[in-house]
């Protein structure tokens, strides 16, 4: 009886224990929890990386090069 005692209390810590996030900064499935949490996915996308111009040597090598 005791050890059945003991099964239903460790169950029942279990059970318990484990928060239940509905919505909000603790939910990694919305869009405020993936910004507190700092990651990036389906609800929060990354910014796309911008294309950046070529430095003004690589533009003169390249007019010396076609001359």
């Amino acid at each position: 009886m005791k050890l059945f005692h003991g099964f239903l209390y460790f169950c029942a810590l279990f059970i318990f224990s484990k928060k239940q996030i509905t919505m909000g900064r603790g939910d990694i499935r919305t869009k405020r929890g993936k910004i507190s949490s700092g990651t990036y996915g389906v609800s929060r996308p990354a910014k796309a990386k911008k294309a950046t111009a070529p430095k003004a040597e690589d533009k003169a090598a390249g007019k010396k090069a076609k001359a």
